[in-house]
């Protein structure tokens, strides 16, 4: 059942990708550009729907959130790779997913080299462990921790920001 519940929802997030023009390169470069807000209309909604809801069904016992350690370099170094990869490709991973599944062949490639690197970093890894991991690991991590405050007290309210950004950013036609 829960194969089939992600599958659906995998289906359905595919779906407004494609519906919103996330799968659009020239779409993404435009947002990129600050040209085109409709893809930051989509990331602001996803990012305040997500905080709201994941820390509300934490709140009610429905979810449990596992937070995995804080990772200084491991985030700057894959933040990195990410950035550049969006930046030369015009794609991010979900975005290329969408994008080739509608047959776009820069798409493809996107995706291939996605999973070329993947591979081989997953090849690379157990040689790199050990030194990776003594740079900087902190364990888990959260910011509502660290003020002292359950989550949902500080995601409700950054979730509604984004929402609420997400409503005001122009829509494509406005500001040029």
């Amino acid at each position: 059942m829960k194969l089939l519940l992600g599958l659906v929802l995998g289906a359905v997030f595919g779906a407004a990708l494609q519906l919103s023009g996330a799968s659009s390169h020239t779409k993404i470069t435009n947002a990129l550009r600050l040209k085109d807000m409709t893809i930051m209309k989509v990331i602001l909604t996803a990012i305040g729907v997500g905080l709201i809801g994941v820390h509300l069904l934490d709140a009610l016992g429905l979810a449990h959130m596992k937070v995995k350690d804080l990772y200084l370099p491991g985030m700057v170094v894959a933040g990195a790779i990410f950035g550049v990869g969006f930046a030369v490709t015009g794609y991010c991973p979900g975005t290329a997913l969408a994008a080739a599944a509608e047959g776009k062949p820069d798409a493809w490639a996107t995706v291939f080299g996605g999973l070329l690197g993947a591979l081989v970093f997953a090849f690379m890894f157990p040689d790199l462990e050990t030194v990776l991991m003594a740079l900087g690991q902190y364990g888990p991590v959260t910011i509502h921790e660290s003020f002292g405050m359950p989550g949902v007290m500080l995601a409700v309210p950054l979730g509604a920001l984004c929402l609420w950004l997400a409503v005001r950013l122009p829509d494509p036609g406005g500001a040029r």
